[in-house]
């Protein structure tokens, strides 16, 4: 009789009544998406869903010896809409430089500026007055007031010319070196007009990234001959621009799947020069265009088959590194076959990927590239999988980060350690929120919060390790074959589009038949804190209780003094209707300790181990002298070793990172949450200068200061 009402709801739901939803709020945008028909409550595109593109061709010249950026750019803009548009929104992205403009992080100063400089705008083939009422600048938007409104499905020609230099500020985009360029956020470019929204008119800032319309590229970009240019499509003129050794080299790679060195070091010895200066690219139906320029990177590449069609994987990095990347490119030859037949099961919908190496720190997706810091798999892996978010699903990212950066994280977690690291956990949903994040206090945002009143307190933790977290959690409970449907069919009716989240929560109700009220109102809709606590261990039994009021996942961990351990893992929907729980606890005689929610979120970790953690602490003799600042080799952070009352803690301030740490040996610890791992080394004189961090697979060295 239940499933019966519950399916009965569900058709109500998806036959797109309104009325029936009465677990959470809906906004009014979303609602009336709803009765326009736009969206349905299935969570599947509606049967008035509609979405304006462009047409772009781009002409551009780039002079590295003053890294200024000359361009003419027209532009087919297509009002799919049943509005009449009398006013267009052109984004600037570099007027983020401009001297009086708002920016969320710090840029050199010789990179405040007037802005984009430009010189001629035109609709239609009329020239428009710049600097007036009909064409105003404002933040990183240009507001152009149509002479005639654009009526519904109808098109308008718009024509610009522009220059700006390439700033040396490196923020996704940028300079690498004197003459290694990712250009990016770089051509006058037509704002998103949807249904939910109207104009997106949200000023770039540096903190949320992308949400663009659909859109077809036509570029050339001229540069000195002894510059490559690698960018997001297919090269149509390598006759044209390279030369016989390298050009055969180029049409080797397109039909190997073992790694061709296109340009090695040997290419540079005696000078490198390209037989031709002007490259042209095209890319069809994608979401940006970017590209990069260097005149000493070498280039591998090697194709990946994704059904039945050749894929080109390339990685572009600094002479001299040869061997430091040389795994690269066959590991994105893996993720991809993984993410297209595996998780999440969608072909890689496009013919070329490329990354480019020279970020520093961390990665930046663009569509068909990837702008990295190093040759780490993870953020291989990491940012290739945006391709799927925001890219082949075109999420709005200015409004709603975690559903991309989340999903990112998560799967990245799962192909890294299912197909990369051969480890099948039955659970996906550890070690995805570190215990220095804002669990339960003002900053801890229900999810549905939309990303544009995030600021350095929470963005990282609501866009990337919380949504993450909670899609392994939905993972964990729906279970591998059912998740991996609902999930592909999210991606396959999206594609293309832009979901909100609404269409998320009931694309996975709609394919699961599950009314997921119970995960989407604490974690999506309500503030809450996850805090589970061991109330006791006795007679062979682990009682476990709720104390905070988002379900998460029991996960009861028993260490026995012989070395051995024993896992339990319970569903978060074991909460729905208690507050208590318990679970069998073997050979109670023989434990060293036990503790629950190691990896998973939770306020408070000190109750969720027995006997206490200071307790612990008395059956090791912990090595003196490690307390103190340390810095990571590899990032310009510090980590802080502390001690509070007898008991160690980590403390990575700038990432906002740390907690309580669980002595496994005099000097070798793991955090209480299970999320990182820490080794002191001893000194020749005794003391101790080095300690090795360990982060998700990361090794990372950490030095005294």
């Amino acid at each position: 009789m239940r499933f019966t009402i519950l399916l009965a709801g569900l058709l109500l739901i998806g036959a797109g009544s309104i009325a029936q939803e009465k677990r959470f709020f809906i906004p009014k945008e979303v609602r009336d998406a709803y009765e326009s028909g736009t969206r349905s409550m299935n969570g599947a595109p509606g049967p008035n869903y509609w979405q304006n593109t462009v047409d772009y061709k781009i002409n551009a010249t780039l002079d590295p010896t003053t890294r200024k950026i000359s361009g003419s750019l027209s532009a087919t803009y297509y009002n799919n809409s049943p509005d009449a548009l009398n006013t267009i929104v052109i984004r600037l992205y570099h007027d983020v430089f401009k001297k009086s403009n708002k920016r969320l992080m710090q840029v050199a100063a010789e990179d405040i500026n007037e802005g984009v400089d430009v010189t001629k705008v035109a609709i239609n083939g009329v020239d428009y007055p710049l600097n007036t009422q009909q064409v105003r600048r404002s933040g990183t938007n240009m507001y152009i007031t149509l002479s005639e409104p654009l009526e519904p499905n109808s098109s308008l020609e718009f024509a610009t010319d522009w220059s700006y230099v390439v700033p040396q500020t490196l923020r996704r985009t940028g300079v690498y070196d004197s003459t290694s360029y990712h250009v990016a956020y770089w051509y006058p470019q037509f704002s998103v007009y949807d249904d939910i929204f109207g104009w997106d008119t949200m000023d770039y800032t540096f903190q949320t990234e992308f949400y663009n319309n659909l859109a077809n590229y036509d570029v050339t970009i001229t540069i000195p001959n002894r510059f490559n240019v690698w960018a997001t499509g297919v090269l149509q003129n390598p006759d044209e621009v390279f030369t016989s050794e390298i050009l055969s080299r180029y049409n080797q790679a397109k039909t190997s799947e073992e790694v061709v060195h296109i340009i090695a070091d040997k290419d540079f010895a005696s000078g490198f020069a390209n037989k031709g200066n002007t490259w042209h690219y095209k890319a069809d139906e994608v979401s940006d265009f970017a590209f990069s320029i260097s005149d000493h990177y070498l280039w591998d590449a090697a194709i990946q088959k994704v059904d039945n069609r050749d894929v080109l994987v390339s990685t572009v990095f600094p002479k001299g590194n040869a061997v430091v990347y040389k795994d690269v490119t066959s590991n994105q030859q893996k993720a991809m076959k993984h993410f297209s037949e595996d998780i999440p099961g969608v072909p890689y919908p496009y013919p070329a990927f490329t990354t480019f190496i020279g970020l520093r720190g961390g990665g930046m997706e663009f569509p068909m590239m990837a702008n990295n810091a190093g040759p780490g798999l993870g953020v291989t892996v990491h940012e290739m999988y945006h391709t799927y978010f925001p890219m082949y699903v075109r999420i709005n990212e200015r409004r709603f980060a975690y559903m991309d950066e989340g999903w990112a994280q998560y799967i990245t977690k799962i192909v890294t350690e299912r197909y990369f690291e051969e480890d099948n956990k039955t659970f996906e949903f550890e070690g995805l929120v570190n215990g220095g994040a804002p669990m339960g206090t003002f900053e801890d945002l229900p999810l549905i919060t939309s990303t544009q009143f995030m600021d350095g307190s929470n963005y990282g933790y609501a866009s990337y390790s919380l949504p993450a977290y909670f899609y392994g959690m939905l993972h964990h409970y729906l279970g591998d074959e059912m998740f991996r449907k609902a999930y592909k069919t999210y991606i396959e009716r999206w594609a293309k589009k832009s979901p909100t989240p609404y269409d998320f929560i009931y694309t996975m109700e709609d394919v699961s038949g599950e009314d997921l009220g119970w995960l989407w109102n604490p974690w999506f809709f309500n503030y809450g804190n996850a805090d589970l606590a061991l109330k006791s261990i006795k007679g062979g039994k682990a009682t476990v209780e709720k104390l905070g009021s988002r379900p998460v996942p029991v996960k009861l961990d028993v260490f026995y003094k012989d070395g051995g351990s024993q896992t339990t893992v319970l569903n978060a929907k074991v909460w729905e209707k208690t507050n208590e729980v318990t679970l069998p606890v073997q050979k109670e005689k023989d434990i060293a300790y036990v503790m629950v929610s190691q990896g998973v979120p939770d306020e408070n970790s000190m109750n969720n181990i027995y006997p206490s953690l200071k307790e612990i602490y008395t059956n090791y003799e912990i090595a003196e002298g490690l307390t103190g600042e340390y810095g990571l080799d590899q990032y310009p952070v510090s980590m802080f070793i502390e001690e509070e009352d007898g008991v160690l803690t980590l403390n990575i301030p700038q990432a906002g990172l740390g907690g309580e740490l669980l002595p496994t040996g005099s000097t070798s610890f793991r955090a209480v949450d299970g999320l990182f791992t820490v080794e002191f080394t001893k000194d020749d004189d005794g003391s101790y200068s080095k300690a090795l961090f360990t982060i998700q697979g990361q090794k990372i060295t950490a030095t005294r200061k």
